[in-house]
């Protein structure tokens, strides 16, 4: 297990202004003496025009200016690593909080498209045996404005903004639900960092309570399942939160979903050699899940882990074929940055590998 001693915060440490939504600036307004148009001014200033001061908030008063900047800090997170693949251009960011933990943030271009992949924890309760983060165990969530901020630095850093944000990066988000959803709210704002609310992803492992909370509360944004496998008995090997929420269920609350939003439901499944590849596998994989509103995306294993691998090209292909023949609902994705540890936690193991080393 890699874990990374905290720092101390310490108390004169400023609360982040990213962690308060629209309706807490404006009661911080009404707090303050300042009139409630206030609060969208700040609102706006932090997102859609991506000031990382205070002072360049210029609509403001000199006063105000100076009042958030005696009570509250912008930016937290400081960057402590970072890697580009040569073949992809894959981007993988490492973060330090502001109390000595770290983060990871991915960058994934494919086509036209861009995608900023998400952390919502440091670390992960799940321990999928694929991944790398399940080594490091929970050790706390992340608050609403660190999650929001990894998405303004890598903005920062392309000078540009995605064309999708996946809330699939270190930690379970459906542990981490509020702050979860508070993020999203602010990135999938129109008045704030304008991104549409489809173009977000939450992703599951299969945590059903928040599956059916997502869908009683009809959240705007897309929504995926990590299945990974179609058999019990697999998937409680490979991904142990089977054991309390085995796949019918799972799917019984993927089509509560689909139903009660009327919308499709993503399910990923990353191939594993010799756990989940065979045409057996994508059969099952179509007969479970023909009957859903639904999409599969294939993707390719990339664990560090040498019992986890994915299978061939020739397997791989063949498993596409299989479900190709009796689905069209089916997107095989490419191994992006498996040279530099871009799956979760990598980047992160290998920073601690290096400081280890460093001081012997």
């Amino acid at each position: 297990m890699y874990i990374l001693k905290p720092i101390e915060a310490k108390e004169t440490d400023k609360k982040s202004i990213l962690d308060l939504s629209v309706d807490d600036l404006r009661a911080l307004m009404k707090q303050w003496g300042e009139p409630a148009y206030r609060a969208r001014q700040i609102y706006e200033g932090l997102y859609k025009h991506g000031h990382k001061s205070f002072e360049a908030i210029t609509n403001l008063s000199k006063a105000l200016r100076q009042k958030l900047n005696d009570t509250f800090t912008i930016r937290r997170l400081r960057q402590v690593d970072a890697v580009t693949s040569a073949k992809d251009e894959t981007r993988k960011f490492l973060w330090q909080l502001h109390d000595g933990y770290k983060i990871e943030s991915v960058i994934i271009y494919e086509g036209k498209r861009t995608t900023f992949c998400i952390s919502s924890q440091v670390g992960c309760p799940l321990d999928c045996k694929f991944c790398a983060t399940g080594k490091m165990g929970l050790l706390r969530n992340l608050t609403p404005g660190e999650i929001i901020e990894q998405v303004l630095q890598m903005s920062e850093i392309i000078e540009n903004r995605p064309s999708n944000i996946v809330y699939m990066g270190m930690g379970e988000p459906m542990l981490n639900y509020e702050a979860v959803i508070a993020s999203a709210r602010v990135l999938g704002d129109m008045e704030g960092f304008g991104l549409a609310p489809r173009r977000i992803t939450i992703s599951t492992s299969g945590v059903i309570p928040g599956i059916y909370r997502f869908a009683d509360e009809e959240q705007p944004f897309s929504l995926a399942i990590s299945l990974n496998s179609v058999d019990d008995e697999v998937r409680k090997q490979i991904m142990p939160i089977s054991k309390k929420y085995p796949i019918e269920k799972l799917l019984h609350a993927a089509r509560y979903y689909t139903e009660k939003s009327g919308r499709l439901i993503t399910f990923e499944y990353v191939l594993l050699d010799k756990f989940n590849s065979t045409q057996q596998d994508a059969r099952k994989l179509v007969k479970l899940t023909h009957s859903l509103k639904s999409k599969i995306n294939v993707i390719p294993c990339n664990s560090d882990d040498p019992l986890y691998r994915p299978p061939s090209k020739e397997k791989t292909a063949v498993f596409r074929e299989s479900v190709n023949d009796r689905s069209r609902r089916i997107t095989l994705r490419k191994r992006k940055g498996w040279e530099i540890q871009a799956a979760c936690g990598q980047l992160y193991a290998e920073n601690e590998k290096r400081k280890k080393k460093s001081k012997n």
